[in-house]
């Protein structure tokens, strides 16, 4: 059987590309840390749609990860022809003040396990007449971002990465998106440490199931950047338009601490 693959599945955006696979009667592997919400939803997914859900559990910062579970699929006899790299976390304040280890961190979740397992699973996507990759990046991949400086540069590499690679295996029948939401209501905002800026407006928030839908059918229509919600996708070309300092001037304005 066929199987999609969601890193990052227990909440958020992942949780949602989740349900909405589950819907559209795709077999689902679910990969996360948290093994009791994995299983919670894997239960309540098979039961409602009637599809096979497997639980992985990961920690993406370990270094043969994408190793592991390459193994773990094809010692189970699972085919997977939809891989969605959709794992990543924010990280919010000076630079200079931040910890390196934890700098290095967001690179290994955002960046390195993304690159590994997407190098690992091309073997078996190419047994396939046609397969997918998502990767999952944000609107932040379109500019730098002051006082996240490393979480934007990741989604930038994110970006760039996957439409060099879109291009590279077109002759595979393996199509490559993109995915790069704006601001949507999970609790990413909180775990950033992005509660109390204007980004964190629920005004300007799209939910991660309209975000889900925006993703899923794009990729499976082989749109390469795939920008939910007309704001975002406006605030994405003007960032093309504009010199990058004028740019980082305005997010600057938009991200800089409050001033006690």
């Amino acid at each position: 059987m066929k199987y999609t693959l969601i890193t990052g599945a227990s909440r958020g955006i992942g949780e949602a590309m989740a349900r909405y696979c589950a819907a559209k009667k795709m077999n689902l592997i679910l990969v996360a840390r948290t093994k009791e919400k994995l299983q919670e939803l894997a239960f309540k997914l098979s039961e409602e749609y009637n599809i096979d859900v497997k639980v992985h559990l990961a920690d993406l910062t370990e270094q043969d990860i994408a190793l592991k579970l390459y193994n773990w699929c094809k010692a189970n006899t699972i085919s997977v022809d939809i891989l969605i790299n959709n794992a990543g976390i924010g990280l919010y304040g000076r630079f200079e003040q931040l910890s390196v280890d934890e700098q290095l961190k967001l690179v290994q979740i955002n960046q390195v396990a993304m690159v590994t397992l997407t190098h690992q699973f091309l073997p078996m996507l190419k047994e396939h007449s046609q397969s997918y990759i998502l990767n999952v990046a944000s609107t932040a991949s379109y500019q730098p971002i002051p006082y996240m400086s490393m979480y934007a540069a990741t989604q930038s590499f994110i970006l760039s990465f996957s439409l060099a690679i879109r291009n590279e295996l077109k002759r595979n029948n393996i199509h490559v998106s993109c995915l790069c939401p704006g601001p949507t209501a999970t609790d990413f905002f909180d775990r950033s440490g992005l509660e109390s800026l204007p980004v964190n407006s629920h005004e300007i928030k799209m939910t991660s199931e309209e975000v889900a839908e925006f993703a899923i059918e794009g990729m499976l229509d082989d749109v390469a950047e795939i920008i939910p919600g007309a704001s975002n996708t406006i605030g994405a070309y003007f960032s093309k338009l504009f010199p990058n300092n004028l740019v980082v001037k305005t997010v600057s304005n938009l991200f800089a601490p409050k001033q006690n």
